[in-house]
């Protein structure tokens, strides 16, 4: 017999090329905000997608930075606000969405970010603001979770916040808007969505429906994704690992992730690393560590996708990931062997850690990121 389990999806997902541009007959309020990064907005992708809303008055707030702070929540809920926003579109990578997941609950709730996050007492109550995700890179999964990651740059820490009220109204998946993206992020946050396929799949809170859905993810990153990074226009490629992120988002979205994660909030913070590069650089090792603790279910991975077994598999990714020019050694972001300690310390901080299927104390993680120095 097999464990009790529960699955909860409530975000709606539309997946069409070109479907970005017919989300007008899907939203109900009249005064829409639509919260990216300056990127997207400086090259008229923002403003493209708010033509398209015929009918809306629409506003537009682009001060989102990589790994977003409390500041950048509270200054987009400030402008949420004050066009009084009856729904929020996030547009991009996992900030842009992050951000706006908790600017849709602040439009009606009262105070700051800080008075519900990190050491806050206030809750939300339930969100009236509608919530639509719409991912521009193949890797976060943001739009069909209900985590937001945001940075305390008062207390120096990156902390994730999960409540129900951050589930969109609709995950809007349009391969089209990834056309564009350089090489090197195509890696990372392709190499991020298999983390969170495998971590979703080793978990301790593993169950049948992210399983499955892992296991096809991995199947489609591993095909396509050195195929979207050599061809940025390669469109079934494109397809496949936007397609693959939104599988896999489903998939931790249910489980949370594990040490991979854990242990990418100082690397982010603190030496930069793009969040997907953050996760990947420890993936092999994670997967090596793991064949004890989830023996059965790594080689039968292993199997379906087409590899003896789980070193085979962590060679396979490693080589993979080197060949797309991902680092994988720690030395390659600045680490050093007198940081290692700290950033054991903080990753043993991260409760998910413990979600991981191997023994992680101090030794154990400290040894892991020694053997990737």
């Amino acid at each position: 017999m097999g464990k009790a389990f529960h699955y909860y999806m409530p975000v709606k997902i539309l997946f069409d090329y070109g479907v970005s541009q017919k989300m007008a007959s899907y939203i109900a309020g009249e005064n829409v905000l639509i919260i990216s990064d300056p990127f997207l907005y400086q090259n008229g992708v923002a403003q493209r997608i708010g033509e398209s809303l015929i009918g809306k008055t629409v506003g537009y707030f682009s001060d989102i930075e990589p790994n977003p702070s409390c500041e950048s929540v509270d200054a987009a809920a400030a402008a949420a606000r004050a066009l009084k926003a009856d729904c929020v579109i996030g547009l991009g990578g996992g900030s842009s969405m992050d951000v706006a997941k908790i600017v849709a609950c602040l439009t009606r709730d009262e105070g700051s970010i800080y008075d519900y996050y990190s050491g806050g007492t206030k809750t939300f109550s339930e969100r009236k603001t509608m919530l639509i995700c719409v991912p521009t890179t193949a890797g976060t999964g943001s739009e069909v979770t209900n985590v937001g990651v945001f940075t305390n740059k008062k207390a120096g820490i990156k902390m994730p916040l999960v409540t129900d009220r951050f589930w969109a109204d609709y995950a809007v998946i349009d391969p089209e808007l990834t056309y564009s993206l350089p090489p090197a992020v195509t890696a990372s946050t392709g190499m991020d969505a298999f983390c969170h396929a495998i971590e979703a799949y080793w978990n301790k809170e593993s169950q049948p429906m992210c399983d499955m859905l892992a296991m096809g993810a991995m199947q489609l990153i591993l095909r396509f994704i050195k195929r979207a990074y050599d061809d940025p226009n390669d469109l079934e490629a494109r397809g496949a690992m936007i397609k693959a992120s939104m599988i896999a988002g489903v998939a931790f979205s249910q489980t949370r992730t594990t040490g991979i994660h854990a242990l990418s909030f100082p690397l982010t913070t603190e030496y930069h690393a793009s969040h997907g590069t953050a996760c990947s650089i420890t993936l092999p090792a994670f997967i090596r560590l793991c064949r004890e603790g989830a023996a059965e279910k790594l080689q039968a991975l292993s199997a379906y996708l087409g590899y003896a077994d789980a070193g085979a598999l962590a060679d396979a990714v490693e080589a993979l990931m080197e060949s797309m020019g991902m680092p994988t050694r720690l030395g390659q972001l600045g680490v050093r062997e007198e940081n290692l300690e700290h950033i054991t310390k903080v990753g043993l901080g991260a409760a998910i850690i413990q979600l991981t299927p191997a023994v992680m104390n101090e030794q154990t993680v400290y040894a892991l990121l020694k053997g990737i120095l």
